[in-house]
């Protein structure tokens, strides 16, 4: 029975680290000699998921100004997805940073909530699950409390303008109004 024992533990062992040696590199690491150079429009991924639209869109049809914006909303910050209509005026992508959420959830929970609060939003919001869109504006803080946001000017390089703070459980319990308008007003006078 011993020997049984020994047996199965050293397969679970082995298992283990035939799964940990075998497994790829993780693709979402932006490599450090990139970070020197300067974020351009061809950059981006040229075609995006957007959370409602049943096809990808093209990033011609999401930037079509001169000036347009990317706000990278990680977990929390999801929670004003749906309330920035009254900058809709000011071409804003919305990008939903998911790619840290493990798989599972991703698929059970994750897609469902972004169909949620994209209802009744004006303003595009694209579902980042593989962190591509992340990935090419070298985004690497992944504070779940935290937006940022770009802007493409019209020589077509990406500039950050600004970043922010929600509550934490923003998500979860919301905003009231006085908060809202606050973020709102942050928001606007970064879209400059």
């Amino acid at each position: 029975m011993k020997n049984i024992l020994k047996i199965v533990f050293l397969g679970i062992v082995g298992f283990g680290l035939l799964v940990y040696l075998t497994a790829p590199k993780n693709p979402n690491v932006v490599k450090k000699e990139k970070n020197d150079m300067q974020l351009t429009y061809e950059s981006l991924p040229w075609h995006y998921e957007i959370v409602g639209n049943k096809f990808y869109t093209k990033k011609e049809e999401l930037f079509k100004t001169n000036d347009s914006y990317i706000i990278v909303l990680n977990h929390e910050g999801l929670a004003i997805a749906n309330k920035l209509n009254s900058l809709e005026a000011k071409n804003i992508v919305l990008v939903a940073n998911v790619s840290n959420t493990p798989w599972l959830i991703k698929k059970l929970a994750v897609n469902g909530k972004l169909e949620e609060l994209a209802k009744g939003s004006k303003i595009p919001l694209i579902n980042d699950e593989s962190g591509n869109i992340v990935n090419a504006l070298r985004l690497n803080d992944k504070t779940q409390t935290k937006y940022f946001i770009y802007k493409i000017n019209n020589k077509k390089i990406i500039n950050k303008v600004g970043e922010g703070n929600l509550k934490e459980g923003s998500l979860e319990h919301g905003l009231n109004q006085e908060e809202l308008e606050k973020i709102v007003a942050d928001l606007s006078s970064k879209l400059q």
